[in-house]
């Protein structure tokens, strides 16, 4: 919470000062977030290999996240699967151990062994490095196993929802002017539809009775939506 205030405010700030620019700062923070998420749906990050499975990503990641995934892509040059005689005790569980080299300080390598476990049925995979757990993106070890293995695309649940573009996330509809300073399209069409929703608040606050006709209209639309057929509803 503290990096959001940290371009303007201090530890000798007042609390009046403060209050002065909390609404700047939410905007602030807000229109990073709006425009992030319109660079994700509206441009491309370039694949930096020819793996399906990134190309899987490259269409449901936002940037912020599949740059990291990128980044572990070009980490399996220092991975290699190895022979290894250690067997599962699950039936239908392979142990495939993988090594990892990485150069520390320009001179010395460091070696480390990751044992990665694939599952065939079902299409389980998983890594005793724990990246996938700590931070949801898959490691350079499980990425040197698919490509070993030949698989084209990842099961859906190494796809998290957190992180994909094309999940409407309801708290990003509440708009807030000082998030769309550049008034895109989208927001342009909700400020529209507003225009007419708050003239019929306008005219309903003086009767409980008109008030009541919105709330009953609005449910009325609110079902309707839910229920969306457009054929009945021309």
């Amino acid at each position: 919470m503290h990096t959001y205030f940290d371009e303007f405010v201090h530890s000798r700030s007042t609390l009046k000062q403060f209050m002065e620019q909390y609404d700047m700062t939410v905007g602030n923070k807000i229109q990073k977030e709006f425009i992030a998420d319109f660079q994700s749906k509206n441009k491309v990050v370039n694949c930096v290999s020819t793996f399906c499975w990134e190309k899987q990503f490259q269409q449901v990641y936002t940037h912020s996240i599949f740059m990291p995934v990128q980044e572990q892509i070009n980490r399996m040059m220092y991975c290699q699967v190895i022979p290894s005689e250690e067997v599962s005790n699950e039936n239908g569980v392979d142990v495939i151990k993988v090594l990892e080299r990485s150069l520390l300080n320009n001179y010395f390598w460091k070696e480390y062994t990751y044992t990665v476990c694939w599952r065939e049925i079902g299409e389980h995979i998983s890594c005793n490095c724990r990246k996938f757990e700590f931070s949801g993106i898959l490691c350079s070890h499980i990425m040197v196993v698919l490509a070993q293995k030949n698989i084209q695309t990842v099961n859906e649940r190494y796809v998290l929802c957190r992180w994909r573009k094309d999940v409407n996330r309801r708290h990003s509809n509440i708009f807030f002017a000082g998030g769309y300073p550049h008034m895109t399209e989208e927001y342009k069409k909700f400020q529209e539809v507003e225009k007419y929703f708050q003239q019929c608040i306008q005219l309903a606050m003086c009767s409980s009775e008109k008030l009541e006709f919105i709330k009953e209209k609005c449910n009325e639309m609110k079902v309707a939506l839910v229920n969306w057929v457009p054929y009945l509803c021309l």
